[in-house]
């Protein structure tokens, strides 16, 4: 049987001397050249730059592995630095993120940088500066967001493990739609900063997406970390078990729903049958797997997401507003910026305060509900499966609304603002929430649809710093052949 060449295998043949990490950057430029015309997933790379960033020793466990950055948050000097907006396209890094900083201590080398929609805010990946992202699945369709890039180049192999993040399912979302393993993890683990402690206040976290689970355990025992400045902390998981990850010892009580979170989403049978099927192999493994209600109606805390949304979104372009002494429009970012944007403006204090107290509600009534009872809850990573290219999320009766949000007051604005993202919830109910109550959420490919070819995702929730037992779970399904991995990788 073919070894799958993963992050970790790479890593043994350069501390093994089989290939050197020039050589590897050689063959991955190779793939990038042959592949990306396709998939429309890595938008930036310079390979001398990469060449000069390698690791001068076989340190750490990724030693000399090819990462490619996300064109959002993951800053490296002197390399583009758009967050996938037109409105930023010359800007290049002046500092590291301490992503980037932490990564490369890991031993990986940044190469490449992989497109996002324009500033994260979408579940697919669409820019107007860099374009649509192909699915590698199946071509006709998106890979999703807003790590899309990071999916497809994963997936169709130009690398084994790329930089993600994740503020509402940008990780677990491109996951199910590519068919890949994507850890969001807990409030705090990921390194933050230096621009910015709190991104999201605390809803956005770095990851990376990967293609087997013990890649994908090395990676939080790497990065994780203490940041005495970061206004979250996470406790330190165990390095040597993460490091040598086995399968849970004892059997585990996990609790599985079926029901949406968000009143009117129906779940399609793509992502019902990927529950049934996990359900199934967990009873047969011996666990104990219990079907419970969704604990709440999400329907409220989704509006107070976009509620942060609009003030974040605000807050970040603000300095951009003062420096050029004028008022950004819908010709200077794309549409649903620019609703954010305006409704921002308008955000009462005490409507985003109400929104942060919502959140912590929320992680109380998981508490209470699930893991005082229960290990893990298991429900899909998605409602559906990837939706297609060009498919229309938002009516254009709606745009016309969204381009004269300015003159609407704060609640008009909210109401249009959830309209325009109505279609694009009905992919992705689930996400959002574990982003707001800091807890880690892990999403597998176990799952294929038959009539278009695209893979399903299951989504393990668990309760703050369970991570550990999350990815033991998850090597039980690696073991016994239960994660279906993209064409590429198929022995």
């Amino acid at each position: 049987m073919k070894e799958l060449e993963d992050a970790t295998y790479w890593a043994e043949q350069i501390k093994n001397h089989k290939i050197s990490p020039k050589a590897l950057l050689e063959i991955t430029l190779q793939k990038i050249e042959a592949l990306n015309p396709h998939y429309n997933a890595v938008v930036a790379y310079d390979i001398k730059r990469a060449i000069l960033d390698l690791p001068l020793t076989t340190k750490g466990a990724f030693c000399g592995v090819p990462f490619p950055l996300k064109m959002l948050g993951q800053s490296h000097v002197g390399l583009p630095d758009t967050a996938s907006a037109a409105l930023f396209k010359d800007h290049v890094a002046t500092t590291d993120s301490f992503y980037v900083t932490a990564l490369m201590k890991a031993g990986l080398t940044p190469f490449g940088q992989t497109a996002s929609p324009e500033f994260g805010f979408k579940n697919i990946t669409d820019s107007a500066l860099y374009g649509d992202t192909k699915n590698v699945w199946n071509t006709a369709y998106y890979s999703g967001g807003s790590s899309g890039g990071a999916a497809s180049s994963v997936a169709s192999g130009m690398f084994p493990m790329a930089g993600a993040s994740d503020g509402g399912g940008s990780i677990r979302i491109p996951a199910s739609f590519s068919g890949l393993i994507g850890l969001k993890m807990t409030r705090g683990r990921m390194p933050q900063g230096p621009n910015g402690y709190r991104s999201w206040q605390g809803a956005s976290v770095a990851g990376a997406l990967c293609i087997s689970v013990r890649d994908t355990a090395k990676f939080v025992s790497e990065m994780q970390t203490i940041q005495e400045a970061a206004p979250y902390q996470a406790k330190l998981l165990d390095q040597e078990k993460l490091s040598a990850l086995t399968e849970p010892k004892k059997r585990l009580k996990i609790a599985f729903s079926l029901g949406s979170p968000i009143d009117q989403i129906p779940l399609s049978e793509s992502a019902k049958n990927a529950v049934k099927k996990a359900v199934q192999f967990l009873k047969k493994q011996g666990h104990e797997v219990v079907e419970i209600d969704f604990p709440i109606n999400a329907r409220q805390l989704i509006l107070r997401y976009y509620e942060m949304n609009a003030a974040e979104t605000a807050a970040m372009l603000e300095p951009w507003e003062k420096a050029h002494q004028r008022a950004l429009n819908s010709d200077d970012i794309e549409l649903l910026s620019y609703a954010l944007l305006e409704a921002g403006k308008k955000a009462p204090v005490t409507s985003y305060i109400q929104a942060l107290d919502e959140w912590d509600q929320t992680a109380a009534i998981f508490d209470e509900k699930i893991w005082r009872d229960y290990d893990l809850f298991l429900t899909p990573t998605t409602a559906k499966t990837a939706p297609k290219i060009g498919e229309p999320l938002i009516s254009d009766a709606l745009k016309k609304e969204l381009y004269a949000l300015k003159n609407y007051d704060f609640k008009k604005q909210m109401q249009l603002i959830a309209a325009a993202f109505e279609r694009s919830l009905e992919f992705s109910p689930y996400n959002f929430i574990s982003n707001l109550t800091g807890q880690p959420a892990l999403s597998l490919p176990v799952y294929v649809d038959d009539a278009t070819h695209l893979p399903m995702g299951i989504q393990l929730w668990g309760k703050k710093n369970s991570e550990l037992t999350m990815l033991e779970l998850a090597l039980e399904f690696e073991n016994h052949h239960q994660l279906i991995l993209p064409d590429y990788y198929q022995n």
